[in-house]
């Protein structure tokens, strides 16, 4: 599924984070354990299930938002895995629109 093009397309608009759980690969060596890995997958995210899929929004000095969870762990659901990346996109594309605007019409409220 990850090949497909349209899913590709969205992938691609996203940061990916993998938060191995089992075995760090030697690659990523120094970094945190797989056992640190994985109280922090259950003490944030509170689920079990792999894979796990989320969209964050960092906020800065390691706070974040959690902007979207894809509740299935296997994608059987094509259209539902679109839809979860999708969204959160749309709402960033309509929230800039909204900042764009009153930035204009601040701009304009500010000329004589």
């Amino acid at each position: 599924m990850f090949s497909q093009p349209a899913i590709q397309q969205l992938l691609n608009q996203y940061v990916l984070v993998q938060l191995y759980t089992d075995a760090v690969p030697d690659a990523y060596q120094p970094t945190t354990s797989a056992e640190e890995n994985l109280k922090l997958r259950d003490e944030k995210f509170k689920v079990a299930q792999l894979p796990f899929y989320v969209i964050l929004r960092p906020r800065g000095n390691g706070l974040y938002d959690e902007v979207g969870r894809y509740e299935e762990g296997r994608i059987t659901d094509e259209a539902g895995f679109m839809g979860f990346l999708s969204r959160p996109l749309a709402a960033a594309q309509a929230e800039n629109r909204v900042q764009a605007f009153r930035q204009d019409r601040e701009g304009a409220l500010a000329l004589p």
